[in-house]
Parts: structure tokens; sequence; C-alpha cells
């Protein structure tokens, strides 16, 4: 497996769309990483300045370029495209959308006309939608949370360390080009969609992409190269707590099974490091059951909302699931959403 640290280019960030408010992405900016997976297939993390939020694969064909996910703005995905062309000067042909949510979708407007959007007719219709004023977006990734982060880091720096100051400053001046970022989004749908499969025959790579069931989302999908045993997951599954606040919890359970059939020896998540082992598959599987078990409980129960919320043990789950621990907003959603299901209610269902 190959690491490479790679740097943007200025030159070929000029290509992939018009230019925001936002900076470009300056020749000596390292913007990411990437791991070698298999020849040509690039698992990429963020690594500098600029705030990416999620990872990505970049699959590198004989004559083309496949980019899964676009990051969680402009700005980002702009780093994303300059860094992608110190990989090859192949063009990038195609972007597939593994979800919806704004930290995975909300750089497709930079990405030119001639460039295929792949995604599920679920997240092309979410993204028709109103998703800048949904509960998600608002609780997890606005402009208002955005700011409460660089307050935070901005009282630590007051009490900081001489040592501290440098990482703290450093993470502000991030927080605060995201920031600015957010101004400049315009959330873009795929343009081309799939129900089930669809299979790319690029060159001697197959590509297969698949909706194996609702779950982190109602149209998550997996980017499954079978010739290199390697699986991009998305946010159907990571090192840890997945989150529900859109989730299907009942048939994600189901559909963590499906993915455990396929043949992959790696799995290259949304979020976090790589997986090798599908044991993480049962350990969020039961983390779901638990989370789910009990909504379902106090939903039976008659139990409030509010009674619910508070009532969610998720002992055993501590460092896994951290963020529900604190953050009350994390688990407000997801109980929130899963009491809609639970009476009925799916603003998002298809007709």
């Amino acid at each position: 497996m190959k690491r490479l640290a790679l740097l943007s280019i200025l030159a070929a960030s000029l290509a992939c769309g018009p230019v925001g408010e936002t900076p470009e992405p300056a020749a000596s900016e390292v913007t990411h990483a990437f791991d070698e997976l298999a020849p040509g297939v690039f698992f990429a993390v963020g690594d500098g300045p600029v705030h990416v939020a999620s990872n990505a694969l970049v699959v590198v064909n004989d004559e083309d370029v496949l980019v899964v996910d676009s990051h969680i703005t402009a700005d980002a995905a702009r780093a994303l495209l300059a860094s992608v062309a110190t990989l090859t000067d192949k063009p990038v042909r195609y972007l597939v959308n593994t979800h919806f949510h704004f930290d995975h979708a909300h750089g497709n407007q930079v990405f030119p006309p001639n460039v295929e959007t792949i995604g599920h007719e679920y997240t092309r219709a979410r993204l028709l939608g109103d998703v800048l004023k949904q509960p998600t977006y608002l609780g997890m990734g606005g402009p208002a949370t955005q700011q409460k982060k660089i307050d935070g880091l901005q009282e630590r720096l007051v009490a900081a360390s001489a040592e501290q100051r440098e990482s703290l400053e450093a993470q502000i001046a991030t927080q605060q080009r995201h920031l600015k970022a957010l101004d400049e989004v315009e959330p873009t749908p795929p343009t081309t969609t799939l129900l089930r499969k669809m299979t790319l025959h690029r060159g001697a790579r197959e590509i297969q992409l698949l909706h194996l069931g609702r779950g982190h989302t109602g149209g998550d999908v997996v980017v499954f190269l079978p010739g290199e045993k390697v699986a991009f997951t998305g946010d159907l599954l990571y090192k840890g707590a997945p989150y529900l606040g859109d989730a299907y919890p009942e048939d994600f359970i189901e559909t963590l099974e499906a993915l455990k059939s396929l043949d992959f020896d790696v799995a290259a998540p949304g979020h976090g490091p790589l997986i090798r082992d599908k044991e993480q598959i049962d350990f969020n599987q039961e983390y779901l059951r638990k989370y789910w078990g009990q909504v379902k409980a106090s939903h039976a129960a008659g139990r409030t909302l509010d009674q619910a919320i508070d009532s969610v043990d998720l002992t055993g789950y501590e460092q896994f699931a951290a963020s529900r621990f604190t953050r009350r907003a994390v688990v407000e959603l997801e109980v929130g959403r899963m009491y809609a299901l639970l009476n009925g209610e799916d603003p998002f269902a298809p007709e």
C-alpha cells in the first residue's frame, strides 16, 4: 500500500468550475493524503488547511478518472480536484455520490458539465429539495453550528499554553475558511441515477454501484470494485456510531448484512480509517439493535420524545458513540427521526 501526500496545483483548479469567494488552493498547499489500495485506486483523506469533512475515493482508469464523493463545500471539492491532478493527467469523467448529506455532496457544483454525476434517485430527490433548511444540515453542518465550533476554539485559545496555541490557531483558521465557504454552496443533484445497481466498465476495470437497501439514508450507494476487492462504503460503515438523523434503523441492520456478503478485503469508509475486518459490521449491527430497540420500547410505552431521549442507554459503546454522550443535539435528531418513523411519518418516503 502506497501513501502519498500530494500538493494541490493551482492551474488544475482553474478547470474545476466557477471560482467563488473562498481562496483557490495555493500551489504550496497540501490538502489531501492518498493511500493506494490497489493499482490506480486511491483512498483520499483531508490533510491540510481545507476542511473537507469526509473521505473520498479516486479511481484512475485506463482513459479517465472516477471520484467518489465531493466533500463538504466547493472550496473542498476544488482542493480535491487539484490534488487528483497531481496523481494523473487523465480527465475526471465520473463523480459518484454515496448519499445526499452535505459533507459528501456539497462539492458537486464545481465538477465541470462534462463530468457525469451519478447517485441514487433518492439522493437526487433530496438534493433537489430544501436540504439547507433540513434539521441535519442546520443541526450539524450549518453556519450557526460552525460558528459555535469557532467560538469554542477561541475560548480554548485564551487559556492555551504556548505549545497549544499554534495548533488551535491553525484549527481556527481552517474553520473560519470553512464558514466563509458555506456561503458559496449550491446543492447540486446527480444527473444520472440508479435504483439498485449500475456497472461501469472502464477499460479492464469493473466498477459496481450498489444500493443494498435503506440505511444511513434512503439512497446509500456502495462503490464496489470486485477485481480489487475494495468497497467504498460511504456512511453505511465506518469505525464510529452511524448518524441516524435521516436513517432507517431497522432496514440499516439488514443492509449491513447485505454489505457483509460482498467479497471485499478492505472497506474505505466515508469517515475515519480503513476497515479490514468484517467484525466491524457485526459491532455496528449490535449498536443499531440496541439503540433502535430502546427507542421502540419507549414509543410502545407511550413515553414522550424527551423521556425517550433521556432514557437512551448506550453503556458499552461510550468510545464508539462518543458524540452521543457529549452532544445531546445529536441524540435529539436521531430519536426524533426514529419516533417519526414509528408514528408512520416519513416526508421523504417514495410515493
